[in-house]
């Protein structure tokens, strides 16, 4: 059951999630038992999240043919993966607020972002705007676990937003035909594949700016090159999306980028 559970939860989103919140954790210094425990508590935040977009999304999946998908084969009904969704929900702002009530309320604007994308968000215009406040929330929940806890820097909360926008216009590089003929018209959608992968660069070029200029002298050793790095990778992505065959190259480097200001950040944090 556990290994259909995490089949069913987009897992490398989820493993990238906990991840980066690993790593945000030892950027602000937070005592090893609350990591650990606001580790665990995202981890199912993204299980929940994950989990109930293939639940709404179980028709799609079906017409598609994505016999990948536990709930399509049927090894997983939906009857049961609304309540792993509940129970993942209750068990991630349960373990926040263990830590510290702002945990929990951060999580819960992480969760409610997320599932207000699944709910139908995701086919809008406004489609971004829930990776916008689920990444600015992720370095927030964090940094109020940290002893003392607080708010991070403004800017820490723009990069994860930008960041989120980021890995929203990047998961659209491979599927955006497929989202197109399904009725999905979010953002991304609405633009070509070369306009994505542009937005996604200029996103890029933003958020390096916004780490170098913010951290200070005292993390240019780190953030500089990384931040170039990662104008870099996306400007091969964008060149890469002007090809006719479609490939996930475009997608793969983009998260590349994406993960190169991502640990900019912690640099920036640490060095700070």
């Amino acid at each position: 059951m556990l290994g259909i559970i995490v089949r069913s939860s987009h897992p490398a989103p989820t493993f990238a999630v906990t991840t980066l919140t690993l790593l945000l954790t030892i950027a602000f210094g937070l005592p090893p038992l609350s990591a650990a425990v606001i580790v665990v508590a995202v981890f199912f935040n993204q299980i929940a999240i994950g989990l109930s977009n293939d639940v709404i999304d179980l028709s799609r999946d079906q017409r598609a043919g994505r016999t990948d998908k536990p709930l399509v084969t049927g090894a997983l009904s939906t009857s049961t993966a609304w309540w792993i969704v509940a129970s993942c929900t209750v068990l991630s702002l349960t373990l926040s607020a263990l830590v510290n009530p702002f945990v929990a309320v951060w999580q819960a604007v992480f969760l409610v972002s997320g599932f207000v994308y699944n709910a139908g968000l995701k086919s809008t215009v406004f489609s971004a705007i829930p990776y916008a406040t689920g990444f600015a929330a992720l370095p927030t929940l964090v940094s109020w676990g940290a002893q003392p806890p607080g708010w991070p820097g403004w800017w820490v909360m723009l990069v994860g937003a930008i960041l989120g926008v980021s890995a929203h216009f990047a998961n659209v590089l491979p599927d955006g035909d497929s989202d197109r003929n399904e009725g999905i018209r979010g953002l991304p959608q609405r633009a070509s594949s070369l306009t994505t992968a542009k937005v996604l660069v200029c996103l890029t070029a933003l958020s390096s700016i916004i780490l170098i200029w913010q951290a200070g002298a005292s993390a240019v050793w780190v953030t500089i090159p990384l931040g170039v790095g990662a104008i870099a990778v996306s400007g091969a992505a964008a060149f890469l999306a002007q090809r006719k065959k479609a490939t996930r190259w475009p997608f793969r480097l983009s998260m590349v980028a994406a993960g190169l200001i991502a640990i900019g950040l912690i640099g920036a944090l640490r060095a700070g």
